[in-house]
């Protein structure tokens, strides 16, 4: 007998997500990560609707929606001027809005799932080495207690974008960068730039900003670097403030940030995402710009479909596994193709296009028909795995 069902290796949403819906089904999980503790940013820091109705089957929404700030819309502008504004209600679903919920709370409310199933993760593990034979998956992994070997029926890659699993499954990866650098900081702001129930996005000759309220009172910033201005590896109040007031937009850092990052982002996909037992999800699987919120979602959507196909394989129902990959493949190549549009969409710098994109999206987003398309698009539902089967339970309470 192979050591246990399924190895998988990242312990960040989507990983948790697969140990969660695995052992749900009765399958025998091991989770592996290289880091010795959870993250303790906000990073990913947008859950969309389809990731709720995910979280409800995974039995953490009530408890997501509890702690998270619920987000009703999303609005456009160029300057203090709203362009359009994209209300979540429009969703056909349970849960028709979206949330601010950092990362480190995500992954805490995971953990705690999985743990109460029975489930914890094997920390400060790296893996070195991955062998598909007749008899499995051999892994070889080292940690500060020396090294391991683990034997699986199945090998799960959620370890990111330098994803080790990938390389030593010999997957192809390649992706290109943009040119522009990119700022994120969570930090009180006065004045609020938006309605607490809003993330806005600031279209500004000067780059865009994206500005979304967290549980904690603070506001979420990304925003692309000004034309020939260095950013900081961790830009501070100050530049942040010089940063808005170029950009026209009325608001100013109430206090340091509570943390600040500097990124530059690539686009790209896995040439595929199975290699006989060995499957990737999440960032292992496919990278693009943090337009519309959508790489953990992304993720966390990979994985509960993988783990329901692995849990029917193990149930024996092998062809199950072959629907992953084409659908995973199209859900990325759908995400990376829009978001690489919207990123250069906002980025135009000449007066005559923007002047003719701010016009554009004027009129076109007042369109319903539109609206209701572009906010199925950007919660994820169209894209859903839950969209093969109906949802199981009914609404869940959601705080007003």
């Amino acid at each position: 007998m192979p050591d246990t069902d399924v190895l998988i290796v990242g312990a960040g949403p989507t990983g948790l997500t697969a140990a969660i819906g695995l052992t749900q089904r009765g399958a025998r999980v091991r989770i592996l990560d290289a880091a010795p503790h959870p993250v303790r940013e906000s990073r990913a820091a947008l859950v969309h609707a389809a990731t709720i109705e995910i979280m409800e089957r995974l039995g953490i929404a009530e408890d997501a929606i509890r702690l998270g700030r619920r987000i009703d819309a999303v609005s456009i502008s160029a300057g203090t001027r709203v362009l359009a504004r994209i209300p979540f209600g429009l969703l056909d679903g349970p849960y028709p809005f979206g949330l601010g919920l950092p990362q480190d709370v995500t992954e805490r409310l995971l953990i705690a799932r999985l743990k109460a199933l029975g489930i914890t993760v094997e920390r400060g593990w790296q893996v070195e080495h991955v062998e598909q034979r007749a008899d499995g998956c051999h892994i070889t992994a080292s940690g500060d207690a020396g090294s391991c070997a683990i034997r699986s029926r199945y090998l799960v890659g959620a370890d990111g974008r330098d994803s080790i699993v990938r390389a030593e499954a010999g997957i192809a990866f390649t992706a290109q960068r943009y040119r522009e650098d990119f700022l994120l900081a969570d930090l009180p702001l006065e004045p609020p730039p938006a309605p607490p129930d809003q993330a806005r996005i600031t279209l500004s000759p000067d780059g865009v900003t994206v500005f979304g309220a967290l549980p904690s009172g603070n506001y979420r910033v990304i925003g692309t670097a000004s034309p020939g201005h260095e950013v900081p590896p961790h830009p501070d109040a100050a530049s942040l403030d010089a940063l808005f007031a170029a950009r026209g937009i009325p608001t100013r850092a109430a206090a340091e940030p509570a943390w600040s990052s500097r990124f530059r982002i690539a686009h790209g996909i896995a040439l595929q995402l199975r290699a006989g037992a060995i499957f990737l999800c999440g960032d292992a699987a496919h990278v693009h710009s943090p337009a519309a919120g959508q790489g953990m979602n992304t993720g966390i959507a990979d994985a509960y479909d993988l783990a329901e196909r692995l849990a029917d394989a193990l149930e024996g129902r092998p062809a199950a596994l072959d629907g992953y990959e084409p659908a995973r493949l199209a859900a990325a190549a759908e995400v990376v193709r829009l978001t690489d549009r919207i990123t250069r969409l906002a980025l135009i710098r000449p007066a005559p296009l923007r002047w003719m994109r701010n016009a554009a999206l004027g009129r076109v987003m007042a369109i319903p028909a539109v609206q209701r398309r572009l906010v199925s698009w950007i919660s994820g539902i169209e894209r859903s795995p839950l969209r093969r089967a109906p949802l199981r339970g009914p609404q869940l309470g959601m705080p007003q």
